[in-house]
């Protein structure tokens, strides 16, 4: 027998949200071959930028919730075929200045969290 108690309602990812969250943008990396162009709505990724002090790829922030995504003319990518190159997402408050420290050093990647 399942009981209420036995049944998890918090989700991981979505969980860091509840004590508020920021809004902002970022066009991200172009690379043959990469996830960037296919991400979309709903998605969770890791964000890694090109530190220009070590040149070292460095994990900026994790479990990070795309809010929607946009294609080279700012239009909202509504198909599969479309490809992304802009990205709205969420952080929290503790993830703001490493995201815009990302931006700030280019070459923005993400990585798809997939379960």
């Amino acid at each position: 027998m399942v009981l209420a108690d036995d049944i998890t309602k918090t989700d991981e990812v979505m969980d860091k949200y509840l004590n508020g969250y920021q809004v902002t943008s970022f066009a991200a990396e172009s690379f043959p071959g990469g996830v960037n162009g296919s991400l979309r709505k709903g998605d969770i990724v890791n964000v890694y930028a090109l530190d220009p002090a070590t040149e070292v790829l460095t994990l900026m922030a994790e479990n990070v919730y795309v809010a929607d995504v946009y294609d080279n003319a700012g239009n909202k990518v509504s198909t599969p075929e479309e490809i992304a190159t802009s990205f709205t997402i969420y952080v929290t408050d503790e993830e703001v200045e490493q995201i815009n420290l990302a931006v700030v050093y280019g070459g923005v990647q993400m990585y798809l969290i997939v379960e």
